[in-house]
């Protein structure tokens, strides 16, 4: 190989690896787009950890001293939590 042949191979391999830097990006960009929502649940999770620590921790203390209150105290939360989330569910519904 001559002086010119590996001149023109390396500004052919520079500007492939460009292209894929630039395509990585844009990759990276879609990613981000895509996994904001999972990211965001994340945070309000992590926002609210200390007291759902603490309110797990209380509930299974109550939980050893009383396990029949304790399950009839979940069983109502849970269903309450679950018709609330299926009456916002309704309400996007209709509101559209």
């Amino acid at each position: 190989m001559n002086r010119r042949e590996r001149a023109a191979e390396r500004e052919y391999l520079e500007t492939r690896i460009l292209q894929q830097r630039l395509d990585m990006g844009h990759a990276l960009h879609d990613w981000r787009d895509a996994t904001a929502p999972i990211d965001h649940g994340w945070q309000r999770l992590m926002e609210w950890r200390a007291p759902l620590v603490g309110g797990f921790g209380l509930l299974a203390a109550m939980g050893v001293r009383r396990p029949r209150s304790t399950r009839a105290w979940l069983r109502r939360g849970l269903s309450t939590f679950l018709l609330i989330n299926r009456a916002r569910a309704l309400y996007h519904i209709a509101r559209r």
